[in-house]
């Protein structure tokens, strides 16, 4: 009887984390696909300029939120699994920080005129930018807070209301206004989602995390959580403009037509990366949440990634010329190769960030920041040196190459971290009892 009942206490955990990951790719494709759907609608009711500048807004100002969040996404769904009293305080504190940021950076942006092009230059329009900045900024910081606090399950139900309620507002705000319908009926659902999160969290999740969890550890000190956001931002910056100038590579070496054949391989393999950090993030909630079950949770998150990221890589790359012609003939012709290499490119990426996901159980991130900054030498290093030979599938040259790099240099530290993880915790940890 006892060893029924430990093993019916076991499954709900290794059920979590599958449970979590699937939630949280469940958002991240569904709002792919909404997003698509939301744009199509909207090039059918404005025309091409107002789609063209309300993108540009939304782009700035989805940029200034994520700038401005300093890294705690990440950090809460490292360490609000051990905040135990401390999480409301904790979480309430970095949404102050991140929103003093967003609004002081929004105010800046729009001051030196940077709103310019796209933004009416009235004192209302610039107020309701500013505002919308930091509204984002805590709609996305929310959605870690859910997953640290392992209840990512509400992340997709949260992101495809707005997905659908923007959708809905989308014709009324356009007869409201030509020229920002687009950019309202985006950001008013924002208000009522952070309204309706907020009173789950601070209502009912905090209090149940804080009253359940004051024994599973304590929050580092400040300078350390600091130091790690530090480091994660680095990485973060280095990955999130690595995309902005390839694009920026290809218009100029090889015009802006192969610029949008070069878009959608990198959307498509982009998003299958998406779903590679869903799964790790899962299992670093939940490796902080249960220390002495590491090498369990490590071992799921595995098999996870291969059962999802097999599928994706051999039916991708078998059937390349066929999802690209779905764009048009041209995609297909000048895209596949390089979808093709992308997707081969993903499993030394997925070694890459199971490894990062040890080094935030570890605390040492700062190995990461160095591996980004060579991997981002040898990447951009293979662009330039083959884009004047093999064009677009130069960058898929440079993928595989990054990839490699990173996969000979982590995969056997990453063997012996997962090793060492059978009768071993994590440092921060390992001393609860």
């Amino acid at each position: 009887m006892h060893v029924r009942v430990r093993r019916s206490m076991r499954r709900p955990h290794l059920g979590r984390l599958v449970r979590n990951a699937a939630a949280l790719m469940l958002s991240s494709g569904g709002t792919a696909v909404l997003g698509v759907a939301f744009w199509g609608i909207a090039a059918h009711l404005a025309g091409p300029t107002v789609i063209g500048r309300t993108s540009a807004e939304i782009a700035a100002m989805a940029l200034l939120a994520n700038l401005a969040q300093l890294s705690f996404g990440a950090v809460f769904e490292r360490f609000l699994p051990v905040a135990g009293a401390q999480t409301r305080a904790f979480v309430l504190r970095a949404y102050a920080l991140c929103t003093s940021i967003a609004f002081i950076a929004a105010t800046i942006y729009v001051s030196v005129g940077f709103t310019d092009r796209f933004l009416p230059p009235t004192l209302a329009w610039r107020t309701i930018f500013v505002f919308s900045v930091v509204l984002w900024t805590i709609f996305v910081l929310q959605d870690s807070a859910l997953t640290g606090l392992r209840a990512a399950k509400w992340v997709p139900l949260e992101n495809i209301f707005f997905a659908l309620a923007k959708m809905a507002l989308l014709p009324a705000f356009l007869a409201l206004s030509e020229s920002q319908g687009i950019f309202l009926a985006w950001t008013s659902p924002v208000a009522i989602t952070i309204l309706a999160v907020s009173w789950y969290l601070f209502g009912r999740r905090i209090p149940d995390h804080e009253r359940y969890s004051t024994r599973v550890g304590e929050l580092p000190r400040t300078r350390e959580i600091v130091t790690l956001a530090l480091a994660h931002y680095a990485t973060f910056l280095l990955s999130m403009f690595t995309p902005t100038i390839v694009t920026l590579i290809v218009i100029q070496r090889l015009g802006a037509v192969m610029s949008a054949y070069y878009y959608l391989p990198a959307l498509i393999a982009s998003g299958a990366t998406y779903f590679l950090w869903n799964i790790a993030t899962s299992f670093l909630v939940e490796a902080s949440s249960e220390p002495h079950a590491v090498r369990r949770h490590a071992t799921t998150t595995i098999l996870t990634g291969a059962a999802v990221l097999g599928p994706i890589v051999v039916f991708g790359v078998a059937f390349a010329p066929t999802l690209l012609q779905l764009f048009g003939a041209s995609y297909a012709t000048h895209g596949t190769t390089l979808l093709r290499m992308l997707l081969l490119s993903l499993p030394g990426n997925a070694v890459t960030i199971l490894f990062t996901s040890f080094a935030w159980l570890d605390r040492r991130l700062w190995w990461m920041v160095a591996r980004s900054l060579v991997s981002a030498v040898v990447y951009f290093s293979l662009v330039l040196a083959l884009i004047g030979r093999y064009r677009l599938a130069a960058i898929g040259w440079a993928s595989l190459g990054s990839s490699l790099l990173q996969g000979v240099f982590f995969l056997p530290v990453l063997i012996r971290r997962y090793r060492a993880t059978s009768n071993s915790a994590p440092p921060d940890v390992a001393r609860v009892p």
